[in-house]
């Protein structure tokens, strides 16, 4: 277990990441890019909100590592960072919580 200051680094460098999905609109892109590499307008099209709205989450998800892009032409097209996912997976993996609850509703 962590404790101290080791506690403090990894949580102080991880929550700006957590801070990333706190919101509805990139909980959906992330739900979207779940299914695969999107160009913006197809995720906008399915969140039906704004492109430059859209475009300001993405940014976000991209600063913080959740969403990578690559373009292709003139289409920017968006997918979910295996990092990210990884990093969360791994801060729980180490705990009992994960051992005991986690493991037994993942079965």
């Amino acid at each position: 277990m962590l404790t101290g200051i080791r506690l403090k680094e990894k949580t102080r460098l991880f929550a700006p990441k957590m801070e990333a999905l706190a919101h509805p609109h990139r909980l959906a892109i992330l739900h979207i890019l779940a299914y695969g590499e999107q160009p913006l307008h197809e995720i906008v099209a399915n969140i039906d909100e704004a492109e430059n709205l859209i475009g300001h989450h993405i940014k976000k998800l991209l600063v913080t590592g959740w969403v990578g892009k690559r373009t292709e032409g003139r289409e920017t097209y968006y997918f979910l960072k295996e990092r990210g996912f990884f990093e969360l997976f791994r801060m729980l993996v180490e705990t009992p919580f994960y051992r005991t609850t986690l493991t037994k509703q993942l079965r």
